[in-house]
């Protein structure tokens, strides 16, 4: 079996050691965040998140310890990954703000971040081929304000290649069944506005399924599977798969 290094789509903005985008914009949550921002999260994890909540407000969870446990479980709902033991990944809890600038919402990343990447500082010229370094998977989770699931990334993630790969096509039927099948969206409010391919074994895909707000679905076109997805709105949606170039990248 070949160890494949996905690299995350960063469209989330998210903050972290290695993929960290805008720091400026980031910091801990804190007790007062939360208590005036009522978590709710989507289906299938609304039940945890609620009781989770009661605790929190009771005194019994730290904010941090609250996001943690919530992204464990979203981890476990949407892909199967059990994190319940974290031994070998340092987890941190990070807090950025709107920057309407860059069409980023506000959010909360949860980030498991495997002992293998913590790299600390690193200069320029250190020579790390991060594309084949050996590592565990690292997952991100991210929340709205509101509290609910917005996305989850998986990066270098080992999966075995599919014995069919995946094109365009077959890449929109396997985002919109995830879509459907984990309750992201109801079926009859999907369309699906167009995909990429945003590197070398990944085609993203963007269903709209709202008015202004969209998923983008990312397929790893090797092992045939979804390893990310986002909600956002369908402006920054569309802009992630649109080629700088005209005439490439659209499916």
């Amino acid at each position: 079996m070949k160890k494949k290094k996905n690299m995350k789509n960063t469209a989330g903005l998210l903050c972290m050691g290695v993929l960290a985008l805008s720091l400026s914009a980031c910091g801990s949550v804190n007790a007062q965040e939360i208590q005036t921002q009522p978590l709710s999260a989507a289906s299938p994890v609304q039940s945890t998140v609620e009781a989770t909540g009661k605790n929190t407000e009771a005194g019994q969870s730290e904010p941090e310890e609250l996001f943690i446990n919530l992204a464990k479980e979203a981890l476990l709902s949407y892909f199967d990954v059990d994190m319940a033991d974290t031994a070998g990944y340092s987890v941190s809890v990070q807090h950025m703000e709107a920057m309407p600038e860059f069409d980023a919402e506000a959010q909360t990343a949860v980030t498991f971040l495997p002992d293998e990447l913590n790299l600390g500082e690193i200069s320029a010229d250190a020579g790390i081929d991060m594309e084949n370094i050996q590592t565990k998977p690292m997952y991100d989770v991210t929340f709205t304000e509101e509290g609910k699931i917005k996305g989850i990334h998986l990066s270098y993630v080992d999966w075995k290649s599919s014995e069919k790969p995946v094109n365009a096509e077959s890449a929109k039927d396997l985002a919109k069944d995830f879509a459907v099948s984990h309750g992201l969206a109801e079926e009859s409010s999907l369309k699906i506005l167009g995909s990429a391919s945003t590197s070398s074994d990944t085609i993203s895909v963007v269903i709209r399924h709202s008015e202004g707000r969209a998923l983008v679905i990312g397929v790893d076109s090797l092992a045939g599977r979804v390893r990310f997805f986002e909600d956002m709105t369908e402006k920054s949606a569309v802009n992630s798969i649109t080629p700088l170039e005209e005439g490439k990248g659209l499916g």
